[in-house]
């Protein structure tokens, strides 16, 4: 094993010239020479040691005349590759590899840090223990008895706690006997007193947290609604195993009593994995204001609830599977309790979807189920699709695409309606296509068809039906490009040569009516809807980039276009609208969008979009947003934050109706920084519905909020995310 040995300059020169004069006479009297052996690059394999050098320094060092072990004092560090060991004394067993280590002994490894005062540690197996001893293995701080450094990614800790606090004195700490910690994957411990200023609170039979995510272990959401009252929601994170873990709900409001859910994530060894989640409550509307006032009417109680299971199953590479299954008790349950979901999906679906990929194209299963009485769907029990890709035949310089599909289809209406359409129905669609390239003209006709058969039309005379409908067109586009020698590094510019992007295209579009018109056909989706179509469609985009850092980047991309109705169209022939998008990002800190659409027949603009986002300090940031449409709203959104200090931060939002000059809604939030947790004041007022308040209380350690109530500014994506010429 290699050895590198260094003393410390400034100390005793005695002790460097009698380390000196040991070393010479035991080499005079041997031998093998000794120290080519200390520093011979490559070690016996026999010795059983540690295969790279291991770095050792001190103010004094003393070599055994055995040949194995070195004993240092004073200062004393030991490297080797990621582990740095400082330590007062320390006696190192060449051999062996292991370190026996005394007074203010400091072990660092990455991320991890362990100290103590006295301290065994093996630098081949990269194990070791420490008596007593304190760690730090982010995020969590810890103090015990001992630390056994099983192995590289194992440590336990008996008779000690651990903690997110770094103060010597921690606000709050988890105690127990026996603590298992996994960097960088989780925490486990059992039998855990939770303590806060020395006195036990809380008393869990096992708790785990996971250290891959930032996400807190409890979340407690107090607050006041002019809907639900006083409120308090929790949500407490568990986890059983590495397959199974999830997230307990009790919440509390005034107004509406006491809720509770259960969230379940879980693996399975080869079936894949899913989530199911459940809230269910016993509704009491209460009428009075507070719960402790005479109420004027009687209170009314109902059951609410809602039931969730997602599932997906990856076979093989080549097939999956995914289903979901979603029960409520009532049409307005999401939007009273879980809004934001609400806002995503309003109807979630409950379906089984299997598909897999095949040399030519895609194939799938599909089950469509309605399972909400009050919500009206389209059932597919089942419809099975195969999505041939573009394929190229021979060489004939041709492309084939073609989709095919067969549907049970039943379409029903809210309950208590049992009015049901019902039909059987296959579709073809295929498309012959000729790419080519005049110069730097890309042209691409193509010609195609879609075949409908109907079990079932709204006339049953007419039964067991064909429909036919036939498309044809091309598109054209181009590419023109020019670079600029442009060097700017002024206000905040980083801009190394500029290109200048322009792309032109023009597409054609006739599709001739169907032979069966869709006011004789049941709709259930955009196949029944078809139409006659005939139109040209032009665009021209604009795009300017540079580079970064051997990166390209997109300053700015501008895109406008409009269709042109031909005679044949059932609209009005001509120009119709006229849509630009403008994506600008000048600087990073800065970036701008824009979109708007022109009615060329009215003259006037319908809708205009825009949207700033300004972040160019760490201590704030600021944006803005306008949404006006000519026969809908004129609002704009505002958003800033501000850093006062370490402790104290702000954040503003805003919601103003241009129109009738209101506050549409406003949040503020002021965030406390209290050491280890940190803490969200909120208050919301949005018109019509009244105001909230609410305090978030978060473990800075896992910063992502389970619960989120509040409003933010809806941040959009660049437009374009091309990179031509990288």
């Amino acid at each position: 094993m290699d050895v590198k040995i260094a003393t410390k300059s400034g100390y005793s020169g005695f002790s460097h010239i009698a380390l000196f004069l040991v070393v010479m006479i035991w080499v005079g009297m041997t031998a093998r020479g000794a120290w080519g052996e200390l520093l011979t690059s490559q070690p016996e394999q026999s010795s059983g040691g540690p295969s790279e050098a291991v770095e050792l320094n001190g103010d004094t060092v003393e070599y055994s005349v055995g040949g194995n072990k070195i004993i240092a004092h004073g200062n004393v560090v030991i490297i080797h590759k990621d582990v740095t060991l400082t330590c007062d004394q320390i006696e190192f067993a060449r051999d062996t590899g292991t370190a026996y280590a005394q007074g203010h002994v400091r072990l660092t490894k990455g991320r991890d840090e362990f100290a103590g005062e006295k301290m065994t540690f093996n630098f081949q197996t990269m194990t070791g223990e420490f008596e007593p001893a304190t760690l730090y293995a982010h995020p969590y701080y810890g103090n015990g008895a001992k630390i056994s450094k099983t192995d590289e990614n194992h440590m336990v800790m008996s008779n000690g706690y651990v903690t997110t606090c770094d103060l010597d004195h921690p606000h709050y700490y988890l105690v127990s006997r026996t603590i298992d910690i996994y960097p960088k994957d989780k925490l486990v411990a059992r039998k855990v007193r939770m303590k806060v200023g020395g006195v036990p609170l809380l008393y869990l039979p096992k708790f785990s947290q996971d250290l891959t995510g930032k996400k807190p272990r409890m979340t407690f959401t107090p607050g006041y609604t002019k809907e639900w009252g006083i409120f308090l929601l929790t949500a407490t994170r568990y986890e059983l195993n590495d397959s199974l873990k999830g997230i307990i709900h009790l919440d509390a409001r005034e107004k509406k009593d006491i809720a509770s859910g259960l969230d379940i994530s879980y693996k399975t060894p080869h079936a894949g994995s899913g989530v199911m989640k459940t809230y269910y409550m016993n509704e009491r509307n209460i009428t009075s204001k507070h719960f402790y006032q005479e109420r004027p009417s009687p209170t009314i109680e109902r059951e609410r609830f809602r039931a969730e299971w997602r599932h997906k199953w990856d076979i093989n590479p080549q097939t999956n599977a995914i289903w979901q299954y979603y029960k409520l008790s009532d049409s307005t349950f999401l939007k009273d309790y879980f809004e934001r979901q609400f806002a995503k999906d309003s109807q979630p679906a409950t379906f089984f979807l299997l598909t897999k990929n095949m040399p030519l194209g895609t194939a799938s299963l599909q089950t469509n189920a309605r399972v909400n009485r009050f919500e009206s769907a389209v059932e597919r029990l089942p419809e099975l699709r195969y999505d041939l890709s573009s394929l190229k035949l021979g060489e004939t310089g041709l492309y084939f695409r073609n989709t095919s599909s067969y549907a049970n289809l039943t379409s029903k209406r809210p309950s208590p309606t049992e009015v049901r359409l019902d039909t059987q129905r296959v579709d073809a669609d295929s498309e012959l296509s000729y790419p080519f390239k005049i110069s730097i003209i890309e042209l691409k006709p193509f010609v195609g068809g879609e075949h409908t058969y109907y079990t079932k039309t709204k006339d049953p005379d007419e039964y067991n039906s064909i429909r036919g409908i036939f498309r044809t067109g091309a598109s054209l586009s181009t590419k023109f490009f020019k670079v600029f020698d442009v060097q700017l590094e002024q206000w905040g510019l980083d801009i190394h040569r500029l290109r200048h992007i322009v792309t032109p295209s023009i597409a054609y579009l006739y599709d001739h009516g169907p032979t069966v018109s869709s006011a004789e056909l049941d709709s259930f989706d955009a196949i029944d809807s078809r139409s006659n179509h005939h139109s040209l469609n032009f665009s021209l985009e604009n795009k300017l980039q540079t580079k970064r850092k051997q990166m390209v980047v997109e300053l700015l991309r501008f895109v406008i276009g409009t269709g042109f109705l031909l005679k044949e169209d059932p609209g009005a022939g001509g120009f119709n609208t006229v849509n630009a998008d403008i994506d600008f990002r000048p600087v990073d800190p800065v970036t701008f969008y824009l979109d708007a659409v022109y009615d060329t027949r009215k003259d006037f603009l319908t809708t205009v979009n825009f949207d700033l986002y300004i972040n160019s300090n760490p201590k704030w940031y600021a944006n803005i947003g306008k949404r006006w449409s000519r026969e809908v709203d004129d609002q704009v959104t505002t958003e800033f934050a501000y850093k006062f200090n370490h402790k104290w931060a702000a954040k503003l939002y805003n919601r103003f109706d241009v129109r009738e000059g209101l506050h549409k809604g406003q949040q503020y939030t002021l965030t406390r920084d209290l050491h280890e947790w940190t803490m969200d004041l909120n208050f919301n007022e949005t018109r019509t519905q009244g105001n909230e308040i609410w305090i978030i209380f978060t473990l800075k350690a896992f910063p992502d909020v389970v619960l989120d109530l509040g409003t933010s500014f809806n941040k959009r994506k660049a437009g374009s995310q091309s990179s031509e010429g990288r």
